[in-house]
């Protein structure tokens, strides 16, 4: 494994646990009566999606600009479909804690998009910069 996607995946973990503290510490001493009982497993669930997007962000940096480019906009937007997919199921299935569930997820999606863009930006960056190195060398 390489050792800035294992860097990335140790802090998808951390992040992951972070929010799952803090949630459990929120939920239970301020908003006990909201707390649903797939808070745990809706942090597992974007650790998951998350790191399958980065093992596959990281694949793509390999491959030309135009493969990379097809292939993160791909990713994304199914990643974006597997969200939208999981809020359906969660909605429909207890309405109950729709408010709560919506409140919830929002808060964690923000969380995650922060982490992603901050990972996917320096990974870009290094991928510019080992491209103009090489451009350099082959000139």
């Amino acid at each position: 494994m390489d050792k800035a996607l294992r860097k990335t995946l140790i802090g998808l973990v951390i992040l992951s646990l972070a929010l799952l503290i803090a949630g459990e510490l929120i939920f239970r001493l301020f908003f006990k009566e909201y707390y649903f009982w797939f808070f745990p497993v809706l942090i597992l669930f974007f650790l998951s999606v998350n790191s399958s997007f980065f093992i596959f962000f990281h694949k793509s940096l390999e491959k030309t600009h135009n493969q990379f480019i097809r292939n993160f906009m791909a990713s994304t937007g199914v990643k974006l479909v597997i969200y939208f997919v999981l809020i359906l199921v969660c909605m429909l299935s207890s309405p109950k804690t729709a408010i709560p569930f919506a409140v919830t997820l929002s808060l964690i999606y923000i969380a995650y998009t922060a982490y992603d863009l901050l990972v996917m930006l320096s990974l870009i960056k290094r991928r510019k910069e080992i491209s103009d190195l090489s451009d350099k060398l082959s000139n």
